[in-house]
């Protein structure tokens, strides 16, 4: 009974983490997270902006290639409400990025409700799973 609790505590946990290994930026803090130096050494997360559009909140951000070389990623936009709780946690997925060396891109996201105010954008590198 206790290693099923124990167990059902881990997996809990894990399923909770915010990300996996790599870099995320929020709308309402100047300073990036780094969860993997390794990809922070790659990639940066710059000019994070938001505005509204059409009664729903846009976030952008630019990602620029700090390498020579090309860099398979992934990243995401979560929204979050005025009390900070995730608004449509589940309906936003990884999505792919392709950096070629020296590239800076713009990645853009729409929240789906009114209510969110503030988002994060994480990127990670892609893994073989």
């Amino acid at each position: 009974m206790k290693r099923g609790i124990t167990l059902l505590c881990v997996l809990t946990l894990c399923g909770c983490s915010a990300m996996t290994a790599g870099i995320a930026a929020r709308s309402d803090e100047p300073n990036l997270r780094v969860d993997s130096t390794s990809v922070a050494r790659q990639v940066s997360i710059e000019q994070v902006r938001k505005r509204r559009l059409n009664d729903r909140l846009q976030g952008s951000a630019l990602l620029v290639s700090r390498i020579t070389r090309d860099s398979y990623l992934q990243y995401k936009f979560t929204f979050f409400d005025r009390e900070g709780l995730v608004v449509e946690g589940e309906s936003s997925s990884w999505r792919p990025v392709n950096l070629h060396g020296g590239e800076q891109r713009q990645v853009t996201a729409t929240a789906l409700r009114p209510e969110a105010v503030e988002f994060e954008i994480a990127l990670r590198r892609v893994t073989d799973e």
